[in-house]
């Protein structure tokens, strides 16, 4: 066995073949090469780093991948890496300390990269060794915010409640398209992600919806979640910024033009609005703990308030976790 540590540029042929067979069996999905390069190729350094474990006839069975994003952080700029598609295909699950040595030798490329941290929001299953094995910290909980637009079809149970739910978001349209023109913006924080027009560009491809209105903007998504028809909206900004009249404009164009059962915003809301509730955390789909790994003592001084998660607009947008 032998960990690779690479960027995409150098994979060979068989670390691609053997990489789209290996995730897609893990992970019991059909993605195509192309879809993976664009994904690791998208980044501010036009490509991501792997550490890639290779067995006895050079193909790749397991990996880890960060691809790098800049943030802003108060002023300034800085590169941070997301840590994605993470995975051991089952026969080499042999060393429990295998993904730990894997990660440990990409951060030595990820130091001469500039890469001043490693974020992550890890599954139930994985959090447990990313946090006491690999020794990630946490920052906090992201959370989910709801508009229950057909409330029966998202609990299963009889289409009679879904009569009550419209009634309630009607209401909520109505109170929201006075109150919304007031203002009620989302505050600045620390920690965002740096939203160019190439990053916009490669973040939202052909399967999410745009709308426009004037100088506001939305992305959004709509997916089938087990028989939920779910509508995420990923991105709403009035002039660049995320607003209480940026939400509105964005709810009410899909909820006039599309039938769904649920409108999901992920991250956080720090001003006051009238459409979205936060969800209790009994009933939020799944857990998503954001995580990071600060790669560099001597930046702790620089960057020590990394780890309060008041300081992190982070979402869905950051990374698709839903």
């Amino acid at each position: 066995m032998e960990i690779k540590v690479c960027t995409t540029h150098e994979w060979t042929e068989q670390d691609w073949s053997s990489y789209v067979i290996g995730f897609n069996d893990v992970f019991e999905r059909e993605y195509s090469r192309e879809y993976f390069k664009h994904k690791y190729l998208s980044s501010c350094d036009s490509c991501s780093y792997h550490s890639l474990l290779l067995n006895e006839s050079g193909e790749v069975v397991g990996s880890c991948s960060v691809i790098p994003y800049y943030y802003t952080h108060l002023s300034t700029d800085l590169k941070t890496g997301l840590a994605v598609d993470v995975f051991i295909k089952e026969p080499y699950r042999t060393d429990p300390l295998m993904l730990r040595r894997m990660y440990k030798k990409l951060t030595k490329l990820l130091i001469e990269r500039s890469v001043v941290a490693v974020m992550a929001v890890p599954n139930a299953t994985a959090y447990p060794y990313w946090k006491n094995v690999v020794k990630w910290k946490d920052v906090g909980a992201i959370r989910y915010w709801a508009i229950p637009v057909r409330a029966g079809n998202v609990i299963h149970k009889t289409s009679f409640i879904n009569i009550f739910s419209r009634i309630y978001c009607l209401l909520t349209l109505g109170v929201s398209v006075v109150l919304s023109s007031f203002g009620g913006k989302q505050r600045k924080f620390s920690y965002a992600i740096v939203e160019s027009e190439e990053f916009l560009q490669e973040r939202f491809g052909k399967e999410y919806c745009f709308v426009e209105h004037g100088n506001i903007q939305n992305y959004f998504r709509i997916v089938d979640e087990d028989g939920v028809k779910t509508a995420y909206l990923i991105y709403s900004r009035d002039r660049g910024t995320l607003s209480f009249k940026s939400l509105y404009k964005g709810v009410s164009h899909i909820l006039k033009y599309h039938e769904v059962d649920l409108i999901l915003y992920v991250g956080p809301l720090s001003f006051s609005q009238t459409l979205f509730f936060k969800l209790p955390r009994r009933f939020e789909p799944k857990l998503l703990p954001l995580t990071c790994d600060l790669l560099s003592p001597d930046d702790s001084s620089v960057y020590g308030d990394i780890f309060d998660f008041s300081n992190w607009d982070f979402g869905l947008l950051n990374y698709d976790v839903r």
